[in-house]
């Protein structure tokens, strides 16, 4: 696979993450971190991911919205858990001015690309997903920039661990193309300098205070239950 830099994407400057509104509070709360998202199951693995697209971050958030409401997604109960706090199942934007392809004109930062749903691509995604859900081997890279599964994989990898499907039915449905893209952050430096610009809900469009950010926070979490 070419690991060619994706330079017209990197040299974007506006970002965004979704997330719940219980998700804001706790980014408020702790700052943005490279652990983000341990002990669950994701593309690269666990770290904090962001997309140039804002429509696409949107669709994202209301569909893991819609399957949580159906029962479909176990692993994302620390997110969605509306029976807990309403707050978790308030879809949120979060809206970040940075510019990666400064991050990759700075030696001191390891990154890699996944340009195609290639064999690599599936193969890393599967590896991430059921064997490094909580960083058992996870890898070194401080960003990564590449394409992006969409929700099926999440079902694909219940259906193997059940049985109901082989790991290459898997790979190939990693495979299958989409146009989206993500960004996703693996180090702890890097996160420290990412700051939000805008947050709003997506379903009222209401505007949240993005200097609530801004204000003083605890001490970040350094263990494996921060999510």
């Amino acid at each position: 696979m070419s690991n060619k830099s994706p330079t017209k994407y990197l040299k974007l400057d506006k970002w965004y993450h979704a997330t719940t509104l219980d998700g804001w509070k706790s980014i408020c709360r702790y700052g943005i971190l490279a652990n983000h998202n341990i002990g669950h199951e994701l593309d690269f693995g666990h770290g904090f991911y962001l997309t140039h697209d804002k429509k696409q971050a949107e669709k994202y958030i209301i569909t893991l919205l819609k399957y949580k409401n159906k029962g479909l997604l176990s692993e994302i109960e620390f997110l969605l858990d509306s029976k807990v706090d309403k707050s978790k199942s308030i879809p949120v934007l979060v809206e970040f001015d940075i510019s990666p392809l400064e991050w990759l004109q700075r030696k001191e930062y390891d990154h890699y690309f996944f340009n195609k749903y290639d064999e690599e691509f599936a193969e890393f995604v599967f590896h991430n997903r059921m064997y490094n859900v909580n960083g058992e081997d996870h890898h070194g890279y401080d960003f990564i920039f590449g394409v992006m599964s969409d929700s099926n994989p999440i079902i694909d990898i219940e259906r193997f661990r059940n049985g109901e499907l082989e790991k290459v039915e898997v790979l190939e449905g990693f495979k299958k193309s989409t146009s989206s893209k993500q960004l996703s952050v693996h180090s702890q430096q890097l996160c420290d300098i990412i700051k939000p610009s805008r947050a709003y809900r997506i379903d009222t469009g209401e505007e949240l205070n993005v200097d609530d950010y801004f204000n003083k926070r605890e001490p970040k979490f350094t263990d494996e239950s921060a999510s």
